[in-house]
């Protein structure tokens, strides 16, 4: 899955991650945007909660990032 959508993937990660749908992801490449309010809280706490279906395989900050789904998920 990629997202690159200006902004909202906040929000659409959240809705994932919260409904259980993330853990249907095997890759995830994510974009996100550093001109949304508390962008950076926002960022942390959805890392957070990635994490606990997937590891982060690479990062730049603010310009691309990419999470593999774990073998066996954490609660």
């Amino acid at each position: 899955m990629k997202v690159n959508i200006e902004g909202a993937e906040f929000d659409l990660l959240a809705h994932m991650i919260d409904t259980g749908l993330m853990e249907r992801v095997k890759e995830l490449q994510v974009q996100f945007h550093a001109f949304v309010p508390d962008a950076q809280q926002r960022l942390d706490d959805l890392r957070g909660g990635l994490g606990r279906t997937h590891e982060q395989s690479w990062c730049y900050d603010f310009l691309w990032e990419n999470w593999s789904r774990r073998t066996s998920v954490t609660s």
